[in-house]
């Protein structure tokens, strides 16, 4: 990892937002300012979010190229699930099958990393209002 700067969590929405302007524009303006404030500090991305965003929401071509300069900056540090996907995975039925929440698997995996110490997280870009309710209770500021 990356030793200066902030470490910033990005979450699958925030590249929604960013990279599929017409579909939230608000949003999108939120991401776009975001972007500009985070883009000099260490960008966490987890492997899942980018599996999420890839194959479900990145349609057209510029958005392609612009995503993939991104994140292949040397700041952006991405990060495989495989530490957290089995626990995750475990959490989700428990949730799911309880019914005690509404979290995705990708969301359980990002709530682990936020508790990871050793990605040490600094601050979380999402729109996900869970994401921030639990980045939130770890000391973990929310980008605005």
């Amino acid at each position: 990892m990356a030793s200066s700067g902030l470490n910033i969590l990005i979450d699958t929405g925030f590249w929604i937002a960013l990279y599929n302007p017409e579909r939230e524009p608000v949003r999108s303006a939120l991401a776009d300012q975001y972007a500009e404030l985070i883009q000099d500090q260490n960008i966490i991305v987890p492997y899942p979010s980018l599996y999420e965003f890839v194959n479900s929401r990145l349609s057209r071509g510029e958005a392609k190229h612009a995503f993939k300069t991104f994140i292949g900056r040397p700041n952006v540090i991405k990060v495989s699930d495989s530490k957290y996907n089995e626990i995750a995975l475990e959490s989700f039925f428990s949730k799911a099958i309880g019914g005690r929440a509404d979290v995705s698997l990708v969301d359980e995996i990002l709530i682990l990393m936020l508790e990871d110490t050793s990605l040490r997280i600094d601050y979380i870009a999402s729109f996900d209002q869970g994401l921030i309710n639990q980045a939130a209770a770890l000391r973990v500021h929310l980008v605005k």
